[in-house]
């Protein structure tokens, strides 16, 4: 499986309107507040049109001051499992994550607000040739034969940092386990061959696993070449399509997998704190999903967004817009089709467990970080050492689903005008070796300048010397400053392009040079971000495997 067109996560755009506030991905939260006619909503980032189109209008017209914070599916459950009290209420894409956070059943008055089915989707010249579209029967084994045997690229999002990918990871663990729809996935049925066999076979055909599918959708849109079909919602189809159609672009074209059925169901529930505070923000919430579930105007939005009312009986849609749910696209207005039903929490955490550490294939990853004088200045170092832990060290690397596999190789070099320290290698999984790395980065004090150039030839030299081990090849580079272009810059961008390995560039803090770390990752199909969350960013970075 080739890693290309690397992509993370992009800052979400914060909400501005007045009477409602939001905070981006990477916020940490405004805290709690007391004031009964405050509303703090933690959703995930698939939820953002739904917000700034329809929320955020209705939050003002009433009066209330709403806050919404967007952070990913797995951050939400952890901090819900963790007991956080930052927010009033959790609005996750679907219930595969709620159930792992909420394994308390601690939320209540949780209801969907909306349905969203995953489908395969791709250019419309790429599913003609597959013979798909037209189609109005499409089978799994259609598309897995599609996939396996290579005739087309396929992207879907890591399932475990990504709902889009959790929820297509279930539905076709059911079909390899011979589920009807009705029927949940078992801990029998995930330890057996055919379902190990299989979702092996088909996870390592995927051609990229990013762990955001909205950032999954935008590049794919912006590199065709090397995104032909993709699992992802059909509302975020609907949305593309709008925009491709009106800049005279290839539309993408969808279809449903018979039989394994996976739909998003946008759970919406409250977090009582125990106050005196809780009867009014329990009243705004009712209120909310009211209006979402029963107001008119508001479901009107909803379908334009290609949300479908979670009333539907089997999705169907009477009257729709053809606009929006459009045929051309492959869009099925009255889409008959049951969705598969989701297993336990304790065999979902189980099966992403496993796609870390059985499933996916294994990746040999390789670290260059900032040690420059300038990271001890601007706290970087700091933000540096609480990633390792996160990544590195096994209980908290669980917790995220960021488990390193028994086949992976994990490299951490540190450079400033040179690689000062490293690199140290780790292969496989072991936990005390791993804890080591998180060690020699928390040992090291920054100094002295800036060239990543010198750590970068030195992963491609010591990637390069690597013979086939079935590993697919992934460079991380953070950096916080402008690095000497003396020797070793042009050395550097031939040896990774000639490589073939993509990088991730990361820059942090106002300081860093965007120009050189775009360069990087341009040369090698990868891709750029600027972020100043150093934990947030390594995660994201390690959320690729």
């Amino acid at each position: 499986m080739r890693l290309r067109a690397l992509l993370m996560t992009a800052v979400v755009a914060a909400l501005s309107l007045t009477g409602c506030t939001g905070d981006d991905e990477d916020s940490q939260g405004k805290g709690y507040s007391a004031d009964p006619k405050v509303l703090s909503i933690v959703a995930g980032s698939e939820q953002q049109k739904v917000l700034d189109t329809v929320v955020v209008p209705w939050c003002k017209g009433k009066g209330y001051d709403c806050r919404f914070t967007l952070k990913g599916s797995v951050d939400q459950a952890r901090l819900l499992k963790a007991g956080d009290k930052d927010y009033d209420a959790y609005w996750f894409a679907s219930s595969v994550f709620s159930q792992i956070g909420d394994a308390a059943s601690t939320l209540q008055d949780v209801k969907p607000m909306f349905l969203t089915p995953i489908v395969y989707a791709g250019w419309r010249g790429e599913m003609q040739k597959l013979g798909f579209v037209g189609k109005p029967d499409v089978k799994i084994g259609d598309i897995l034969g599609a996939v396996e045997s290579g005739q087309t690229k396929v992207w879907a999002t890591n399932p475990t940092q990504s709902n889009s990918g959790a929820t297509a990871l279930f539905a076709f663990m059911n079909h390899f386990a011979g589920n009807g729809t009705g029927q949940a996935l078992t801990q029998a049925q995930l330890d057996s061959p055919a379902v190990e066999q299989g979702i092996t076979r088909f996870i390592r055909a995927m051609d990229a696993t990013p762990p955001s599918t909205g950032t999954m959708m935008n590049e794919c849109l912006a590199h065709p070449d090397a995104c032909r079909t993709l699992f992802t919602y059909e509302d975020l189809v609907i949305e593309k399509n709008q925009e491709l159609v009106k800049a005279n672009k290839e539309p993408l074209y969808a279809v449903y997998p018979r039989g394994a059925l996976a739909i998003s169901d946008a759970p919406l529930g409250f977090l009582p704190h125990g106050t005196d505070a809780d009867s009014g923000k329990r009243r705004i919430l009712t209120e909310l999903q009211a209006y979402l579930l029963s107001d008119e105007q508001a479901k009107k939005q909803l379908l334009q967004l290609g949300r479908r009312p979670s009333s539907s009986i089997g999705l169907t849609l009477d009257n729709p817009d053809v606009t929006v749910f459009n045929p051309d696209w492959g869009i099925q207005a009255n889409l008959k089709e049951q969705g598969i039903q989701y297993p336990s929490a304790a065999v979902i955490v189980a099966a992403l467990e496993r796609y870390q550490t059985h499933y996916r294939k294994p990746v040999d990853a390789y670290y260059c970080l900032d040690g420059s004088g300038s990271m001890e200045d601007n706290n970087g170092w700091t933000g540096v050492e609480d990633a390792a832990h996160q990544v590195f060290d096994a209980d908290q690397a669980a917790l995220n689903f960021l488990q390193t596999g028994p086949l992976d190789r994990t490299t951490v070099a540190i450079f400033n005008s040179k690689v000062t320290e490293g690199p140290w290698s780790v292969d496989g999984n072991d936990a005390a070796k791993l804890h080591e790395l998180t060690t020699h980065i928390t040992d090291y004090s920054p100094g002295g300048g800036t060239n990543m150039y010198a750590c970068l030839r030195r992963a491609a030299e010591e990637l390069g010397k690597v013979t086939d081990t079935g590993r697919k090849r992934l460079i991380i580079v953070m950096s916080d400053g402008k690095s000497d272009t003396g020797g070793d810059r042009r050395p550097a961008l031939d040896a990774i392009k000639a490589l073939g390995v993509p990088v991730i560039s990361i820059a942090f803090g106002s300081d860093a040079d965007p120009d050189q770390l775009t360069e990087v990752a341009a040369a090698t199909g990868g891709t750029f971000v600027q972020q100043n969350d150093l934990v947030a960013a390594l995660r994201q970075a390690a959320g690729y495997k």
